[in-house]
């Protein structure tokens, strides 16, 4: 699965998640179609939400003016974490290796800037937990925080 696609399963993704994935380019326009389709499909009857599952004709930045006046107010670093979470936790579900696995949680870890609390995730701490070790508490950390079980 994406990690749009755990966003979408857990209940966490809303219009800022898919402005902010964008924006980060986790995702793709067709995402960004298809979310608004499945809206539509579940009686959302917003015309805001009709314009962007049928805005193939609209440039990146007209797309993101339209999304960003379908959001709320929200809060980035939230965000940020609810896309950390999904991505840890399609690393989790592979079925790659352990090695393969902790190559893609180094990747994470630097596309999101080094949280601190994934500091023992790095192949370079030197708190000797395996880094899937670790892996596995900030993921409980992350679900504890947005209270999913």
């Amino acid at each position: 699965m994406s990690p749009l696609g755990v966003l979408i399963s857990l209940g966490l993704a809303c219009w800022s998640t898919i402005f902010l994935g964008f924006r980060k380019r986790w995702i793709g326009r067709e995402d960004i179609f298809e979310f608004a389709m499945n809206q539509l499909l579940n009686g959302c009857e917003s015309e805001r939400v009709a314009i962007i599952a049928g805005g193939e004709y609209l440039s990146d930045e007209e797309l993101l003016e339209v999304v960003s006046k379908q959001m709320e107010m929200t809060n980035v670093v939230a965000e940020i974490e609810k896309w950390r979470l999904a991505f840890l936790l399609c690393i989790d579900a592979s079925n790659d290796s352990d090695e393969n696995k902790i190559n893609r949680l180094q990747e994470v870890y630097a596309d999101f800037d080094y949280p601190e609390d994934m500091a023992s995730c790095s192949v370079y701490s030197q708190d000797g937990v395996d880094p899937l070790v670790a892996m596995s508490r900030v993921v409980e950390r992350l679900r504890e925080r947005f209270l999913l079980r």
